[in-house]
């Protein structure tokens, strides 16, 4: 009984393997190569052409700059880029190549495109993520260091935010870091009386003093 042929993961079908014949001015692609710009495979000539459509507009110069330097010398070149589907959808791509030297020109250019979109992405939203992550915490310090002045001082909050935010202008600190040093100086220190708070607040607020 013949084993059943394992399906291709996800990093294999969007990696697309292209060959370009100089001295003929042909190219072949594999069947992902179409699958990532939209088609069904061979729906379309390949063409160096059809591929220039497909790269963002943005990107088409950095494109044709790496092909260049690989059809005059045949070394390895690659670059990242934005690639355009049929429907228009956009996807992150990293085109990897080198060159086939004879007679000392390059008659073969081939090599791979990667489809890097879901990486790209994930990373992306893993810091927004992490900015996000850091803003509530930087707004949390504010509101708790707000509250800290509203209950020192008796004002509201609004009075009790431009005061903060006095205090940051005239010493040079951001707000976020001046509310955060008022939170870690408001816990009461083992052995200290709540007293104190008065003074640690305001050697929070006037660090040089």
């Amino acid at each position: 009984m013949e084993e059943p042929v394992d399906a291709p993961d996800e990093a294999e079908a969007l990696t697309g393997v292209f060959l370009f014949r100089v001295p003929e001015s042909a190219w072949w692609w594999s069947d992902e190569m179409y699958r990532m710009l939209g088609y069904d495979p061979d729906e379309v000539t390949a063409t160096g052409d059809m591929l220039d459509r497909h790269v963002h507009p943005d990107d088409r110069k950095s494109i044709r700059r790496v092909w260049d330097q690989g059809l005059s010398t045949g070394l390895p070149f690659s670059t990242y880029y934005r690639l355009l589907t049929r429907d228009g959808e956009e996807r992150h791509a990293v085109l990897v190549g080198d060159g086939r030297v004879d007679d000392g020109s390059v008659v073969v250019l081939r090599g791979f495109v990667v489809d890097v979109t879901e990486p790209v992405q994930k990373q992306a939203q893993k810091s927004a993520d992490a900015d996000i992550a850091r803003a509530r915490a930087s707004q949390e310090d504010v509101d708790v260091a707000r509250g800290v002045l509203m209950a020192l001082y008796g004002v509201n909050e609004d009075v009790a935010l431009r005061v903060l935010r006095r205090h940051s202008q005239q010493t040079n600190v951001k707000l976020r870091a001046l509310a955060h040093a008022v939170v870690e100086a408001t816990p009461t220190p083992p052995g200290h009386g709540q007293h104190d708070l008065h003074q640690r607040i305001a050697q929070a607020l006037y660090p040089e003093a």
